[in-house]
């Protein structure tokens, strides 16, 4: 069984499937992708600082961009270019990156230095790691392609059902849902921010948190020009295009403990377009179109799964923001490891 049909809930679901598991999603909300996956910006790129996501983020990059992995016929990567920014001074470890992303797909990443400014971002006196085929994907658009070829090969979705509790019973989970009892061979919980206050035997170790995140749409008028996907690890800044006329924009928003429904913060919006206009000019003047809060799940983990007390269930690590990211190589990964420990009787 999967609880939660976010974007890496269905990508676990679609893998397994693709074994000829029989899987079980449920999901408490009617719909998939109702929490922060439906608000996510969506940036996908192979670099990442940390090492371990870094990993993950360049296969899954590759699979966002193969058309034949997509029930559509048609591959979800929106092209557009990615530049993470960061210090000068960060320029050798840039380059060994590059040189890891390169190995893992088409060679085509590349660095920069003392440029003013490359694809329409500006760099603010930053080094910047180019990966012209990276871009953003719409994160609904990729969790319904994969439950729907999760449920082609023999999965099933039950929406609107909340899990209450989980527990050992003969060696294995029954899952106690408002929907009645559900034994399983395996759980594995994806829960995003959720995982913060668990239902009982699913909480992980060790604990996640949820933490607010907040993004603005603006107007992107003439002449303004467009632009690649960037965030800046200086500061955390970041943006992306929607289409042709708008632009997403973001910065952290440190508030932990933070509720998926809070009211947005207009300080907070207010100063991520000032932040973002040092790499586009045109965003601090830029009418606001909307601005989206939502809450995702953080933590500290060593591993894609975190086990619980109840044998046989798990629960995916806090992604910490890059879920989409990573979702289709983690989902792989965790469709593996519960076949070997699941479903071939290894505990």
């Amino acid at each position: 069984m999967v609880v939660g049909a976010g974007i890496t809930g269905a990508s676990i679901a679609h893998h397994l499937a693709l074994r000829g598991i029989p899987v079980t999603v449920v999901e408490q909300a009617p719909e998939p992708g109702a929490g922060a996956t439906g608000r996510s910006g969506g940036m996908v790129r192979g670099y990442d600082p940390d090492p371990a996501v870094g990993e993950l983020a360049v296969p899954s990059l590759a699979a966002y961009r193969d058309p034949a992995r997509w029930a559509s016929g048609q591959a979800p990567l929106r092209a557009v270019g990615a530049i993470t920014v960061t210090d000068p001074a960060d320029e050798p470890a840039l380059i060994e990156a590059a040189d890891r992303v390169n190995h893992g797909q088409a060679p085509s990443a590349y660095v920069v230095t003392g440029r003013e400014e490359i694809m329409g971002v500006r760099l603010d006196d930053g080094a910047a790691l180019v990966e012209p085929d990276a871009g953003w994907v719409p994160p609904l658009e990729v969790t319904r392609d994969w439950l729907g070829q999760a449920v082609t090969n023999g999965a099933s979705l039950h929406f609107g059902v909340r899990v209450l509790g989980v527990e050992g019973c003969g060696g294995r989970p029954v899952v106690r849902t408002t929907a009645g009892d559900i034994r399983a061979e395996a759980v594995v919980a994806a829960t995003g921010l959720w995982t913060a206050r668990p239902p009982q035997g699913l909480r992980p170790s060790p604990p996640v948190r949820s933490r607010s995140i907040q993004i603005s749409i603006v107007r992107r008028e003439p002449p303004a020009a467009a632009h690649a996907t960037f965030i800046d690890l200086r500061t955390g800044v970041y943006a992306r295009p929607v289409d042709a006329n708008h632009s997403l924009i973001g910065m952290p928003h440190l508030v932990w403990d933070s509720p998926f429904d809070s009211a947005y913060d207009p300080a907070h919006a207010r100063a991520t377009a000032q932040a973002v206009g040092i790499h586009l000019p045109w965003a601090a003047g830029a009418e606001q179109v909307s601005v989206v809060r939502a809450a995702d799940g953080y933590g500290e983990h060593s591993g894609i799964l975190a086990p619980t007390r109840v044998p046989h269930v798990w629960s995916v690590r806090g992604w910490n923001g890059g879920g989409v990211k990573t979702a289709p190589e983690a989902g792989r990964r965790i469709a593996d490891t519960l076949f070997a420990r699941a479903f071939t009787h290894d505990t």
